[in-house]
């Protein structure tokens, strides 16, 4: 069912068969008169009288079906509004990190100077590792003193064989998700409704992970890299992405709902006309039946999402950040790296290497010369604080610091390989049909749970795909449970156009009715949905306001029929 079908909903009613099928029911026969108007503005003093039904047409299990080009049509803010999941993004990291590792020597040599040498980090071992230019360099003259290769040496400190890498990938992903990722301003929070816990709208996203929308679904994630690129300070971390394939064009979604397909009759005060408000939005808690395993279907996802072109990049500080030399603070030293934004090369390397020592254990491990003598001793505590002791006057061995501090040094002067200059060596890498790492039930599954958790936030959505509002109504009829009400329009009942946004504003000097001309002495109360509403009996008389700051007085006449009511609408002023 499209935004323009419920048209033929009112036929239903004379095919009773077709209807009692759905298990749907029709109310009075005269709910298919057609809609009066006027255009001509009510006069102060002047009187009119109109006639409101409240009618019904209940449909119960109707499978509505959108394709992806229906939902393409729904407005933007509309379908960002709805959420579907928090994306885990270290797969996709961990497949981005993981082409750039394993390209060849010729594809790498075609790589621009700075994405070589971050690949040349990416693969650093004991074994390739150059400490010349770093304040560990020391390590390869003591190690020549005892015959040994320096990559013996250096990898019995990290507790690691010579070919393996210094920092896990498992580490460098989760460390590049949290210090880059998770420190943007659109990986931290996402929309949702405004509750007295969140009075903002906002809702904190799962660490390692982006929001993840309708919006972003049916245009297969086409503003990724306006979402995650720069904002305030943050450089973002996403500069292209292409052709994420998420669903195919043949996407489906299918709902079974259990709706009224009629609207509420109300009248726009300005010219006493008819006018129709959505019913729809009423019914959110009970249009779909969250028990039953087929209320929501999604057809045409696709097996093994991917991103067809993904560029991501990484910026270094334009300057070169030494390491610390002091063990305090603590378990970070006094290096400039840890007040740095978190984002930056030297930050990113300083937290995966000091995440990696958690992997170290406390030890020492002593090099004899030929003779038997102890030339030097190689130690790192359970805190990563690293010494090097030399004796028999062999060598000069660096001052003490943490491996962080070290690695920060050695990965800093690796990045500018090639004659690159501080504030040159800006990362930016492209990988090909990298897995997005997310499988179409988790899809399905999420989507289900958040909007059973959450119906609220298809209310507006749900309104559009079953817009049947016409006219700007001012107030509207209610039947509730053989008690006649009138009801005062709220914000989420007026008109909303093809962007989804209302077609006006909702500026009411005095919301509700009341029992006075001056509108000061409410008889309306607010309703669990927020409106003002007033049970009403013939022989009430009731004022209220329109949007102009024009007052009415409302004279209940006897009705015409069970669901009917009559009303004489004059303009006092």
């Amino acid at each position: 069912m499209n935004r323009s079908s419920h048209g033929w909903v009112l036929g239903l009613c004379l095919l009773s068969p077709v209807v009692l099928a759905l298990g749907a029911g029709c109310a009075e026969p005269e709910a298919l008169v057609p809609e009066t108007s006027s255009s001509v503005e009510l006069a102060v003093g002047e009187t009119r009288t109109v006639e409101l039904r409240h009618t019904r047409f209940d449909v119960e299990g109707f499978v509505e079906e959108h394709t992806l080009e229906d939902l393409k049509q729904m407005p933007r803010r509309v379908l960002e509004d709805i959420w579907l999941l928090d994306l885990d993004v270290t797969p996709l990291t961990t497949n981005a990190l993981e082409q750039l590792r394993e390209l060849s020597s010729q594809e790498a040599a075609m790589q621009p100077q700075a994405v070589q040498n971050m690949r040349t980090l990416l693969t650093l071992t004991p074994d390739n590792v150059v400490l010349d230019g770093t304040n560990f360099e020391e390590l390869s003259g003591l190690s020549a003193a005892v015959g040994i290769p320096t990559a013996r040496a250096f990898g019995n400190l990290l507790e690691v064989d010579v070919t393996d890498e210094f920092v896990p990938p498992d580490i460098v992903s989760a460390v590049i998700a949290d210090n880059i990722i998770s420190t943007h301003p659109n990986a931290q929070t996402r929309r949702g409704p405004i509750t007295d816990e969140h009075p903002d709208g906002l809702y904190p996203v799962a660490a390692n992970s982006i929001p993840l929308t309708m919006a972003d679904v049916v245009t297969n994630f086409e503003g990724l890299s306006d979402r995650f690129g720069p904002t305030g300070e943050h450089p973002g971390f996403i500069v292209e992405a292409h052709g994420v394939s998420v669903i195919e064009e043949d996407f489906k979604m299918r709902s079974r709902v259990n709706v009224n397909a009629l609207p509420y009759k109300g009248i726009d005060l300005g010219d006493v006309s008819e006018a129709s408000v959505a019913s729809v939005g009423d019914e959110i808690d009970t249009l779909h039946d969250y028990d039953s395993d087929d209320w929501i279907e999604l057809e045409g996802l696709v097996d093994d999402p991917q991103v067809e072109t993904l560029t991501i990049r990484v910026d270094e500080n334009p300057s070169f950040i030494r390491g610390g030399t002091s063990r305090a603070p603590e378990g970070r030293g006094d290096s400039p790296v840890w007040a740095n934004p978190v984002w930056e090369f030297e930050s990113v390397l300083a937290e995966m290497t000091r995440r990696t020592v958690e992997r170290i254990s406390d030890h020492c491990h002593d090099y004899d010369l030929a003779t038997g003598a102890v030339a030097f001793s190689a130690c790192i505590d359970d805190a990563g604080w690293v010494t090097l002791e030399t004796f028999n006057n062999i060598g000069s061995p660096p001052d003490p610091a943490y491996l962080w501090d070290l690695n920060l040094e050695i990965g800093q002067a690796r990045m500018h390989d090639g004659g690159l200059a501080e504030g040159e060596a800006n990362v930016q890498f492209t990988v090909e049909n990298v897995s997005v790492g997310i499988a179409p039930e988790q899809l399905v599954k999420q989507l289900r749970e958040n909007i059973r958790a959450n119906p609220e936030a298809l209310r507006e959505f749900a309104t559009l795909l079953l817009d049947n509002a016409q006219g700007d109504a001012d107030f509207f009829y209610r039947r509730d449970a053989d008690a006649d009400r009138l009801v005062f329009v709220a914000p989420q009942d007026l008109r909303l156009d093809d962007e989804g946004a209302p077609v006006r504003e909702y500026d009411y000097p005095a919301v509700g009715f009341f029992s006075n001309e001056g509108l000061t002495d409410a008889v309306s109360t607010q309703d669990e949905d927020g409106r003002q509403s007033v049970e009403i009996e013939p022989g009430d008389v009731l004022y209220t306001g329109d949007d102009d700051g024009a007052v009415y007085r409302l004279d209940v006449r006897e009705k015409p029929g069970r669901a009917r009511i009559e009303l004489d609408v004059t303009r006092v002023r």
